[in-house]
C-alpha cells in the first residue's frame, strides 16, 4: 500500500507539473489577449520544472522497486534503475521524456531575452510533446501489438485537453484576478476578450475529453456490470462526477456569468464571480489529477473483479 501511495503521488505531481507547463503556453496562444504570457511565467514555470524534475527521479526508483520486487534503497544500489531505463517500454519513455525536459528548460532559458520568439516556440512544443508523451505511462503503454497505438493516441488527445483547459484555467484565473483590481473598470474589457477565448477552447477541449474517455473506457473497461465492484471502476465514476460538476460550472460561467462582463451594470461582481468559478475549476480540476494518479496503476475493471 505504502509504495502504491507513494507511486500514486510521484505520478500525480508529475501530471500537475506538466498541465502546469503546457497551460501557461496554452494561456499565451490561445487566451491571452495580445497573445502576452501570463503575469509570473518564469516563477511558475520555474517551480512547475523543479516539480517535473523530481516527480520523475521519484517515479524511476519507484518503479525500479516495483518492477525488481526490490526494496528502493537495493534497486538504487544494485542499479536497477539502469535496466529499467535501458530495457523497458516506461524507460525508454522516461529518457524521451527527459531529454524534452532539457530542450525546455533551454527554451525557457531564452525566453529571458527580450527578442525570444523562437524560443517560446520551442518551449511550447516541448511542453505539449511532455504532456502528451504521459500517455505512454498508463494503461494504454500495457497494449499489446497493433492495438497499443490507437490507445495510446487516444490517451494523448485525452491528456492534450484537459493540458489545454485545466492549464490555462490556471494562470486565467489570475488575469481575471488582476484585471478586478484594475481601477475605473479598465479591466473588464481584456478579461472578456479573455473568457470569450478560453469559452471556446474550453468547449473544443471539452468535446475532446469526451470522445477519447469513451475510447479509452472501451479498452480499460471489459464488464460494465461490474463497474462499481472493481477500484478502478469506483475511482472512474469520482472523476467522471467531478468532471461533470466542473462542465456545470464552465457552463454557468459562459452562458450567464461572461455575458454580464458586457453589459453595463454589475460587471465588477461579475468579474468577481468569474474569478471565483474558475477558482473553484482548478481546485476540481487537480483533485481530478490526484485520481488519474492512481487510476494509472490501478487495475482496470474486468469481469468478475469485485
Amino acid at each position: 500500500m505504502m509504495m502504491q501511495a507513494m507511486l500514486t503521488l510521484a505520478r500525480g505531481v508529475q501530471f500537475a507539473a506538466a498541465i502546469v507547463l503546457f497551460g501557461q503556453f496554452a494561456f499565451a496562444y490561445a487566451v491571452s489577449p495580445g497573445r502576452r504570457m501570463p503575469n509570473g511565467f518564469q516563477a511558475v514555470t520555474g517551480w512547475a520544472a523543479l516539480a517535473l524534475a523530481l516527480s520523475a527521479i521519484g517515479w524511476l526508483v519507484l518503479e525500479s522497486s516495483s518492477m525488481s520486487g526490490q526494496p528502493i534503497g537495493e534497486a538504487l544500489a544494485s542499479g536497477t534503475w539502469t535496466v529499467v531505463l535501458a530495457r523497458t517500454f516506461f524507460g525508454h519513455a522516461w529518457i524521451a521524456r527527459g531529454a524534452l525536459f532539457v530542450v525546455l528548460c533551454v527554451a525557457l532559458a531564452g525566453m529571458r531575452r527580450e527578442h525570444a520568439a523562437g524560443s517560446r516556440a520551442a518551449g511550447a512544443f516541448a511542453s505539449l510533446l511532455l504532456l502528451v508523451t504521459l500517455a505512454c505511462t498508463g494503461h494504454a503503454a500495457g497494449g499489446v501489438g497493433a492495438e497499443r497505438v490507437p490507445h495510446i493516441l487516444a490517451d494523448a488527445l485525452h491528456l492534450l485537453a484537459a493540458g489545454a483547459w485545466l492549464g490555462a484555467l490556471v494562470p486565467l484565473v489570475a488575469f481575471v484576478r488582476e484585471a478586478a483590481r484594475m481601477p475605473h473598470d479598465s479591466g473588464l474589457a481584456p478579461a472578456y476578450r479573455a473568457a470569450e477565448r478560453f469559452s471556446m477552447l474550453g468547449i473544443a477541449s471539452v468535446g475532446t475529453l469526451v470522445l477519447t474517455g469513451i475510447v479509452n473506457a472501451c479498452y480499460t473497461i471489459q464488464a460494465w456490470d461490474d463497474v462499481l465492484g472493481s477500484r478502478y471502476g469506483r475511482e472512474l465514476v469520482a472523476k467522471l462526477a467531478i468532471f461533470s460538476v466542473i462542465v456545470l460550472l464552465a457552463a454557468v460561467n459562459r452562458q450567464r456569468v461572461v455575458p454580464r462582463l458586457a453589459q453595463g451594470a454589475n460587471r465588477a461582481s461579475a468579474l468577481r464571480a468569474l474569478a471565483h468559478n474558475a477558482w473553484i475549476e482548478v481546485v476540481l480540476g487537480f483533485a481530478i489529477v490526484a485520481i488519474v494518479g492512481n487510476l494509472g496503476i490501478t487495475a482496470p475493471a474486468m469481469a468478475g473483479m469485485h
